[in-house]
């Protein structure tokens, strides 16, 4: 199936309580009860947890070997699922069985594949963290991820550091620019301020009560916070410290999903160590969340606005 649905731009999946059932317009609890075991957890991802901007490995169950990358196409965050009622690809071995279930993918073109250990081999469809190393190459997994020394006599792997695809960046592109105008309404909307984006390269600025605010904005896809923070740290002192750029009284370092615990603990000691002025935030709701605290006075409603309340 794999090179039908690589020519096609999309990915595929079907079972047979659902071969032509269109599960646009349904909720996953409509979902039959009766399928069982691996199949309803799979159903489910692939109809309704697939988003756009979401990257999707194809592996090989015979060979244990990834094949295939690409990045979901669609409105980033939204579902990318869709009915094929028509020219739907087919089984080779079985061509009156049509697999209707579709996510529209660009597959990259340029991916290497490599060996990968199955969490869930009875699953068609999970979720899946690709690993920082070719797990063709296990000794290396502690040494590339800091953890512990490798062989002296021995080269970096070459496959830990993965190269960023043109699709992926423009997905990444897309999730930024939507992080932005999302923080940005939320600032002025709750603390009445004035925001400038993308202004001499940096994300995000804005004024407030003759304090100066800067923002570095990150995508994460859900995860792998810690090098985004990593990242972003390095780019908040420079666009302080280096020369021609001014310094700002507060720094804002705003992610596309909630810091963990150890995240928060790490912004902690950076505040109380080197009294950094930092502050992490994330999406929430309507809103964003902050940590410590928005460093912020919140917009006071006017008389008119209290009297309708």
């Amino acid at each position: 199936m794999w090179p039908s649905c690589r020519e096609r731009g999309i990915a595929s999946f079907t079972h047979e309580p659902i071969y032509n059932t269109d599960l646009t317009n349904l909720e996953k609890s409509d979902v039959d009860p009766a399928v069982k075991g691996s199949a309803r957890p799979s159903i489910w991802l692939f109809a309704w947890e697939i988003r756009g901007g979401d990257v999707i490995y194809v592996g090989d169950s015979a060979t244990h070997e990834m094949v295939g990358r690409g990045t979901v196409v669609g409105e980033p965050g939204h579902r990318a699922y869709r009915y094929n009622p028509g020219d739907a690809i087919t089984e080779p071995s079985k061509p009156n069985i049509a697999w209707r279930h579709e996510v529209p993918v660009q597959w990259d073109t340029d991916f290497t594949p490599f060996i990968y250990k199955d969490p869930a081999p009875q699953n068609s469809v999970f979720p899946w963290k690709p690993p920082a190393v070719d797990e063709r190459n296990d000794r290396w997994d502690a040494f590339n991820s800091g953890d512990e020394a490798g062989p002296e006599d021995a080269l970096l792997n070459d496959l830990a550091y993965q190269r960023e695809t043109p699709a992926f960046k423009r997905n990444i592109l897309r999730l930024h620019v939507s992080l932005s105008n999302n923080f940005r309404i939320w600032l002025e909307r709750e603390f009445a301020v004035k925001v400038r984006q993308e202004r001499n390269r940096i994300d995000l600025t804005f004024g407030s009560q003759g304090q100066n605010h800067l923002a570095e904005l990150k995508i994460c896809y859900g995860s792998d916070t810690r090098h985004a923070i990593r990242e972003a740290i390095g780019q908040l002192f420079e666009y302080n410290y280096y020369p021609s750029y001014e310094e700002a009284h507060f720094w804002w370092l705003v992610l596309d999903c909630e810091p963990s615990k150890a995240d928060r603990n790490y912004i902690s000691a950076l505040r109380q160590r080197y009294e950094i002025p930092l502050t992490i935030a994330w999406p929430s709701g309507n809103g964003f969340k902050a940590f410590p605290h928005a460093p912020l006075e919140p917009q006071k409603p006017s008389p008119k606005a209290r009297a309708k309340r």
